[in-house]
């Protein structure tokens, strides 16, 4: 197992200042901003906005991408569509040759990297942690073919906890709904 820090394994960079490139006759594309990003979920809410030419093509997703909020708690998601806008308090960070993003955003989301940032976040009124920070991140990373693997299990053990928590959603509006029978006297 290697240990490295982020900056050596990847290109980390802040997403763009949405309100400076918007325009009203410019090209309609979707949206990523920090209530988009949740651990352990797809990216959603995303909404779509028209953009001009001056958009730097680095703040639109690319396959592989990994986003981080820079804003407590820092939740860390991978991207697999090209072609989103990136907004401003998201940290990119795009994987050199022979890191498995899947991977990378798990251990981003754990316990160890959490207590890292939280050393180094700010003290204001939403604590949140600088692209230079993330950056400085320490990894133990196992060689390419164990992150792969790793990665597929963990994605798997992702999705069926979504499946799980789904689950338990729709049982808490089924009992909602019976007990606001009961109140009505429909039963």
């Amino acid at each position: 197992m290697d240990k490295k820090r982020l900056k050596e394994i990847a290109h980390v960079y802040s997403g763009a200042t949405l309100k400076r490139y918007q325009d009203e006759n410019g090209t309609l594309r979707k949206v990523i901003v920090q209530k988009s990003i949740k651990k352990g979920e797809k990216i959603s809410n995303l909404n779509e906005v028209k953009f001009n030419e001056k958009l730097n093509n680095r703040y639109l997703t690319q396959k592989g991408d990994i986003l981080m909020k820079t804003p407590f708690p820092n939740d860390t998601v991978h991207v697999e569509d090209k072609g989103m806008v990136i907004g401003d308090r998201i940290a990119i960070i795009r994987l050199k040759k022979n890191y498995n993003p899947s991977f990378i955003t798990h251990l981003l989301n754990n316990y160890y990297i959490k207590k890292q940032l939280h050393k180094v976040k700010s003290s204001s009124i939403t604590p949140q942690v600088s692209i230079q920070d993330i950056k400085k991140l320490e990894l133990i990373l196992p060689p390419y073919e164990k992150q792969k693997k790793y990665g597929e299990l963990l994605d798997s053990i992702d999705e069926k906890i979504n499946v799980n928590y789904q689950i338990i959603k729709a049982d808490e509006e089924i009992k909602e709904g019976i007990i606001n029978k009961l109140n009505k006297g429909d039963i």
